[in-house]
Parts: structure tokens; C-alpha cells; sequence
């Protein structure tokens, strides 16, 4: 019996940016009906070679086959053209239209002369409904939350009914319902011939999904492995060339701590209602909740980024109804948002000015900035937080998601930041550089007394992290779990009550 021709194929693939080799000599195959999985960490090349794939990006050296035959990208046009789509890890779509108009842009019912707007809904809303049913299809896509974003561009992927599926962390941004919404459509696109390349960080979800695994490292093909034999620590010891520390830390008892945060009856339209918890000092409060749980709002809300219509907060033992995120950042209370590259970072400036904006009041200013002094400090702020980086005087870009991260925890700790309120701090970064940030999280706890309010989609996270973990659904407050009485089975359970 002959063996089944791939449906897509990368052989001797190299890509250089100047003098950076991104990729050398790597070869990957697609079969059909395939879940074929692309890991390793930040800066392995996993992106690079799938945009490769999508035809963003041509190699240095190698060359591409679709279907047996070779082939030459110049565009992702010509890549769509083969049947190859991309859901990719940022979210680029059109944020004045709508759901509907996204899903189907270019490809809109009708003809020239008019769109049959009724059937493009129609049409939109059978797409949508195989990823998420609860999303509405005439909806701005400015008024959807980033996970839901997330969804409608996997949506779009597949109203291209592409052969080929590219998805790049697909569900970084999403909870549970979410994740497993989407896992059951992978299935059952491969079930129906169709195939798919997966990249994610989640590892558990890799192997349940995939039917092969490949791991790159620095750019390099390290190997191929089944399911069967992909082990966690296996993984990780592919991706990072040594296996990891695990991410627990000891139960700590912290009931004679002193109440640094002090919600109660917090309430805002729409959002969420009578949210009440304290936050001792030192420590880890973890937030966990599905899409639309108003977990976010929540803490956007107490840092003065909105309004609440009733409630208090008080920050150690003073008032802190906040009517600006300026008055928190000012009392010490700081929020760190979801979206790092889009709201926490400042792209064109340079790692130290990213560091030290905040206080360059203390360095002079704009003006006259002490640039030694200045540098100094966030040097020992970065040996500190084990941060990895050239020359401070980079762009912030040119660092990993984990060491972005990293340098903003340092910029509000030049503050004397004393809570710190991190909305999903490790999504998108691999599973060693969430770990450094974990162990970062609680050193600071442990030896500086911080209190930190840690939301995260990642129930395993919480229970690593978390001292008391916090569950929100549909805008209430499910209850208060201790991390030594906590299970995934039963968050889970609380989060969809």
C-alpha cells in the first residue's frame, strides 16, 4: 500500500534577518487529516516558519511543496489560493465592522452592485457558530473582548474552508468552555480531511490533540515525536535542551497578615455586581472565571480605569475609590493589562526608557535625564528579576514576551508598587519563561511584602501561584477557594455555576 502524498511540505527551510539566523535547515511534512504540532520557546522559530507556511515570509534557502508539487509564495494571497489560512497569534481585524463583515471580508454575499447583507449574516453566523454560539454575528468587533476577538479570526480561517489551517496560539486568550469549543471543531475539520499546523505553549493541549509533535529549538529541528511518547518533561527538555523546575511553592498560612486590599459590594452595570475580598499582605490572590466572567472589568475598575456604581475600596486602611488609574498608580496600586504589546508596552522607546518611564521624574526628566544613574537601576532591577537582554539601551521589542514582561514588573516595582494587579502576565510565552515569572511573583511576595491579584485563564497556573483563588462567572462572585482545598474539577464546576 503506498503511502498517502502530504498535503503540504517544508523541506530545507532556512531564514536569516541580516545577521539573525531564525532558521537553519529545517524540513516538516503535513499529512491529511493531520493535527501536526509546531513547539518550542519564545524565539525557537515557530512563527517564522508558519509564516513561511502562509507565504508572509519567503526562506533564505529551501523550498515548499503543496500536494506533491513545488510551489513559490509572494503572497498569502497565493498561499489561500493553494488552501492555506492563518489564524494568527495577534489579532488583526477591522474594529468598526462587524463580526459578520470580518468573517466574510472580501467575500461578502451578493455582487458587485450590492451585498445581500441577510445572507451574509446567515452565512457568517454557520462559520461562527461551529467555533462559538455565543458571540452575535452583527456585533461590532470593538465592542467584543480580545478572547472573543480571537474567536471571530479563527472563524474567518475557517470561512476560507482552507485544506490547511495554521494556528499560532490559538487559545492564549481563551478559558475553558472556549478552549474545548475550539479543540472539538479541530477534530472535526481533521475528521474531515482537512489538516492543521498547531503552535501553543499549552502542553497538555498539545498532546491530547495532536497526532504528531515537533519541537524547534534556536532554530534548529530537534525532533518528531508521537502523542504516545510526548511526555511534559520530554517536551520541555526538546524545547529547552534541559528539563524544568516544577512551578509549585509550599501552602502558606497568611490569616495573621494585615489586609493590604479591601473590596466590598463592588458593583458596575453590566459588568459585574457585589464583588466583596480581602488581599493580605505578601500575598497571591488568584482570579479565575470564563469569558465574560467580568474578571477584567473587575480590576480595571478598581485601579479608576471605570467607575463603579456602588461598593468601596479601601487600600491600607485609606479609601481608595479611585476616579483615575493615575490616583492608583500614585497610592501604589498598579494593573498590568492582558494586552503587553498593544497596552503595556511603549515599542519605539528603548528597555531602560520602557523601565523607567514612570520615574523619570526621579532622573532628571525628559530633558535631563541621568542617563547612567538611570540605567544603573534598571540593570539591578533586571539581575533581580533574572531578566534576559542584550543592551538596555534595545528596543523593547527586541526582547521575548517573558522578558517583556519581566522589565514591566520592573518598572512598576521603581515605583514601590505595594499591589499588583497582573491580568493573564504569562500568555504567550513559553513554559520555562512562565516559570521564571512565577518564581519571580513569589520571591517578591515572600521578601517584599507585595500583594499581588493574579488573573489567569490557566486553572493549573492559579494552582501552582495561588494562595486563595478567587471565581467569578457572569459577572459574579462564585466564592473564595484556598489553594490546599482547590481542584481543576471543581473551579471549573464554581466558574460555569
Amino acid at each position: 500500500m503506498t503511502e498517502p502524498t502530504p498535503v503540504f511540505e517544508a523541506r530545507h527551510i532556512s531564514k536569516s534577518f541580516g545577521p539573525v539566523q531564525a532558521l537553519s535547515d529545517v524540513s516538516v511534512t503535513l499529512m491529511p487529516g493531520e493535527v501536526h504540532s509546531i513547539i518550542g520557546e519564545n524565539g525557537a522559530g515557530k512563527s517564522t516558519l508558519m509564516n513561511i507556511v502562509c507565504g508572509r515570509l519567503r526562506p533564505t534557502e529551501g523550498a515548499l511543496f503543496a500536494g506533491g508539487e513545488e510551489v513559490v509564495f509572494h503572497s498569502p494571497l497565493e498561499a489561500q489560493a493553494k488552501g492555506i489560512a492563518i489564524t494568527p497569534q495577534e489579532i488583526n481585524l477591522v474594529p468598526n465592522l462587524s463580526v459578520a463583515e470580518n468573517i466574510l471580508l472580501g467575500s461578502q454575499c451578493g455582487h458587485a452592485a450590492a451585498i445581500n447583507w441577510r445572507e451574509t449574516v446567515e452565512q457568517a453566523a454557520h462559520y461562527l457558530h461551529e467555533v462559538d454560539n455565543t458571540i452575535d454575528p452583527r456585533a461590532k468587533v470593538s465592542h467584543l473582548s480580545k478572547a472573543q476577538q480571537q474567536l471571530v479570526q479563527i472563524a474567518r480561517s475557517a470561512a476560507t474552508q482552507a485544506k490547511i489551517i495554521i494556528f499560532d496560539e490559538p487559545t492564549a486568550m481563551l478559558t475553558y468552555r472556549e478552549t474545548e469549543m475550539l479543540m472539538q471543531y479541530i477534530r472535526h475539520m481533521t475528521n474531515e480531511g482537512r489538516s492543521a499546523f498547531y503552535i501553543s505553549h499549552r502542553l497538555d493541549e498539545v498532546r491530547d490533540l495532536s497526532h504528531r509533535i515537533t519541537a524547534l529549538r534556536d532554530g534548529i529541528h530537534v525532533g518528531c515525536i508521537s502523542p504516545e511518547e510526548a511526555s511534559r518533561e520530554r517536551m520541555v527538555t526538546m524545547m529547552a535542551g534541559r528539563p524544568t523546575k516544577t512551578g509549585s511553592h509550599a501552602l502558606r498560612d497568611l490569616t495573621d497578615r494585615k489586609v493590604v486590599l479591601d473590596v466590598q459590594g463592588l458593583s458596575r452595570d453590566h459588568e459585574f455586581e457585589d464583588v466583596s475580598f480581602q488581599l493580605r499582605e505578601g500575598e497571591i490572590l488568584g482570579v479565575s472565571g470564563l469569558i465574560g466572567s467580568g474578571r477584567t472589568e473587575m480590576a480595571k475598575c478598581i485601579f479608576g480605569a471605570s467607575r463603579a456604581r456602588e461598593g468601596t475600596v479601601t487600600l491600607d486602611g485609606k479609601s481608595a475609590n479611585f476616579r483615575t488609574p493615575l490616583e492608583a498608580i500614585q497610592a501604589g496600586l498598579i494593573y498590568l493589562p492582558e494586552e503587553r504589546k498593544q497596552d503595556g508596552i511603549f515599542p519605539l522607546l528603548s528597555i531602560a526608557e520602557n523601565t523607567a518611564l514612570p520615574t523619570l521624574d526621579r532622573f532628571g526628566g525628559w530633558l535631563t535625564i541621568r542617563n547612567r544613574e538611570m540605567l544603573d537601576e534598571v540593570a539591578n532591577l533586571a539581575e533581580q528579576l533574572k531578566a534576559k537582554f542584550n543592551s538596555l539601551r534595545d528596543p523593547i521589542t527586541s526582547l521575548s514576551g517573558g522578558n517583556q514582561q519581566k522589565f514591566i514588573i520592573a518598572r512598576w516595582l521603581m515605583r514601590d508598587a505595594r499591589v499588583l494587579i497582573m491580568d493573564e502576565p504569562t500568555r504567550g510565552i513559553d513554559v520555562n519563561a512562565k516559570l521564571e515569572i512565577q518564581t519571580v511573583l513569589k520571591r517578591l511576595t515572600e521578601e517584599h511584602g507585595l500583594s499581588v491579584i493574579l488573573i489567569s485563564s490557566e486553572m493549573e497556573e492559579l494552582l501552582d501561584v495561588a494562595d486563595r483563588i478567587l471565581v467569578m462567572h457572569e459577572g459574579d462572585l462564585k466564592g473564595v477557594v484556598d489553594r490546599r482545598d482547590a481542584t481543576q474539577e471543581g473551579l471549573l464546576q464554581l466558574a460555569m455555576s
